[in-house]
């Protein structure tokens, strides 16, 4: 039979004219819309182009269906072996560049309401992720608590903080943190959010960039682990998506070796070493990690999960069952530990009490 899988990391389409039409009226000259030209899709917001990329034709034959309608989306997922995902935005994710705190909060808020209505009926195939408002560490905070209450399993922060917004290693994000955790909402971490992460130009400019856009998120954890913001609030979870899961072990090894080696330095003291921190708090969505797979034992293989990263191009729809296979390949690994890795551990991680299989083929 086949193991239930849930994709940790895909996205939405939003309508067109979503903010544009539900944004208070004074505002919705300045709303997040999106516009092609024969060679690139732009993301424009508050007079400006927030995002530029080049269109692709995408692969012949592969062509997803379900970026826009649920029951379409749901045919992909079977077509791809896919039985749950955690929704994000996509334009939405352009949210915490509109650089208005009025419009960056009236955004986020039409955005989750729309997401959670939109999904409503079919809450034990999708997971909706809210975005938080990064403008300032109240908004965020406030946010995440209607958020929560609106029902509301998970939420996102930026890779990169925009602006003069403190670092996450200030203590100033504590009532984020505590907000959190009290609600036990994982925070997730994605590759390309927040400030600008794509800076190259020139020969290798693709893959530089697109290794760039994971950065954040990694760096973020870092912060994170180091600062003790983990270790003074146990209940809290951060996931990071789209950035691989290997980077987990070295980053480990390395705050392993050098917290007892820099003790004088280090503000504040941990309870914990980083690794047992980072084991029992972090974890990592990949697609394509074997190496993540050969060494789960560094870490507990609960640190792992699975994402196809739906309907962006790097992701691995309509091949999903071959990358999976491809991930597993001659590793040792039991079954129950590949079942975890591929959808149990982000099941109980999300709230999703039942998880059920889509279909077995």
């Amino acid at each position: 039979m086949k193991p239930y899988v849930l994709s940790c990391d895909s996205h939405v389409v939003e309508p067109r004219s979503l903010w544009a039409e539900k944004l208070p009226a004074g505002m919705r000259d300045k709303a997040l819309i999106t516009r092609k030209d024969e060679k690139n899709f732009f993301v424009d917001g508050n007079g400006k182009t927030l995002l530029k990329m080049q269109v692709a034709d995408g692969v012949s034959g592969n062509e997803k269906i379900g970026r826009y309608e649920i029951d379409l989306r749901i045919k992909d997922m079977i077509r791809d072996g896919v039985d749950a995902e955690v929704v994000y935005p996509t334009v939405g994710l352009m949210t915490s560049r509109l650089g208005d705190r009025d419009l960056e909060i009236a955004s986020c808020v039409v955005y989750n309401d729309w997401l959670l209505e939109h999904f409503k009926d079919h809450r034990d195939i999708f997971v909706p992720a809210a975005i938080l408002p990064m403008c300032s560490i109240e908004d965020a905070t406030a946010e995440l608590k209607r958020c929560a209450a609106l029902g509301f399993p998970t939420a996102m922060i930026p890779g990169r903080l925009p602006g003069d917004t403190p670092a996450y290693n200030s203590d100033q994000w504590d009532s984020l943190w505590d907000a959190a955790a009290s609600n036990a909402m994982p925070l997730i971490l994605h590759a390309g959010t927040g400030g600008e992460t794509t800076m190259e130009r020139g020969n290798g400019a693709a893959l530089i960039n697109y290794m760039l856009s994971g950065r954040g998120p990694i760096d973020a954890v870092a912060y994170l682990v180091s600062c003790g913001a983990l270790d003074r609030f146990p209940a809290l979870t951060v996931a990071t998506m789209e950035c691989g899961s290997s980077y987990l072990n070295y980053l480990a090894e390395v705050l392993d070796e050098i917290y007892p080696a820099h003790l004088h330095y280090v503000r504040p003291k941990l309870s914990r070493k980083p690794s047992e921190i980072i084991a029992q708090q972090v974890k990592a969505a990949f697609s394509h990690d074997r190496s993540a797979v050969e060494s789960r034992s560094v870490l507990g293989h609960q640190t792992l999960m699975f994402a196809t990263d739906y309907p962006h191009l790097e992701g691995s729809f309509p091949y999903s069952r071959e990358v999976i296979a491809e991930n597993f390949r001659d590793i040792e690994i039991s079954e129950a530990e590949k079942a975890d890795i591929l959808g149990l551990t982000a099941a109980k991680l999300f709230k999703i009490a039942n998880p059920k299989v889509l279909t077995d083929a």
